[in-house]
């Protein structure tokens, strides 16, 4: 099939599904219309006859960027593309490559295509927000702290403000996150198989992340959203945790 995309079991998935359709094992290649007969000179017309391919990833990869054109709102395609680039890295551990295949064939796809600008502009930012943070050249303030000595003269602190020329990231102890996270496991094993699963998915990417220097905000606050939508008393060893009023911000709880 096609390593970089989720793709589903179902022939016939909805389009406004997040994973690929299943396009079987052969597409249509070409189809030669039929030719009508003369009644006057008594001739028999000829039937249609269509002509097959194999289906190779290079299929799939067209189906994603046909998706991300007509994905509603599109606004939204952000999240398409999370959730591919998720699964690619439950997989493999490590996204560089599926980032080249968007930026080399998905991308060159989409730019072929007309009014394609809105779709490209946020596909681009997508791309770009996956640079490690260790390539920009932030002026960071670390776990939100800021150590002032003796200052007479009137100072001004700026933390996300707009139009700031500062970018404040937060940094997270990856420890304190896995602690977390390990209570959080625990909390979840009496739970259906596909909430646990979305947990999963969100927390083994956040690691990766951590791993890679890359910001998890985002997913914290994905675990946090699933915290609420089960109800956070589910989460008792989690709450009885000191870890807990650490990372309660960050989830968003």
């Amino acid at each position: 099939m096609n390593p970089f995309f989720d793709i589903s079991d179902d022939e016939d998935l909805p389009d406004n599904e997040l994973p690929l359709k299943n396009l079987g094992n052969q597409q249509i290649y070409a189809t030669i219309g039929a030719r009508r007969g003369s009644e006057f000179w008594g001739t028999s017309g000829t039937s249609s006859k269509t002509f097959y391919e194999n289906t190779t990833p290079g299929h799939y990869d067209r189906q994603f960027a046909y998706k991300l054109q007509k994905w509603k709102p599109i606004y939204d395609i952000d999240r398409l593309i999370e959730h591919h680039y998720k699964y690619y890295i439950s997989i493999h551990k490590q996204g560089d490559e599926f980032l080249k295949h968007m930026r080399y064939v998905i991308l060159p796809m989409l730019k072929k295509q007309r009014n394609t600008d809105v779709c490209i502009d946020i596909f681009e930012q997508w791309l770009q927000k996956q640079i490690p943070l260790g390539t920009h050249n932030f002026n960071t303030v670390t776990n939100n702290t800021i150590n002032v000595g003796s200052i007479n003269a009137p100072t001004q602190f700026q933390q996300n403000s707009d139009h700031s020329v500062q970018t404040q990231n937060t940094h997270y102890q990856k420890e304190d996150v896995k602690t977390a996270f390990e209570l959080i496991q625990q909390d979840i094993q009496h739970l259906n198989e596909q909430i646990r699963k979305d947990f999963a998915m969100e927390m083994d990417y956040a690691m990766i992340q951590l791993e890679r220097n890359k910001e998890i905000k985002p997913q914290l606050s994905n675990i946090g959203t699933l915290i609420k939508d089960i109800g956070i008393g589910t989460f008792t060893n989690l709450l009885a945790a000191p870890i807990f009023e650490l990372i309660r911000p960050h989830l968003g709880l």
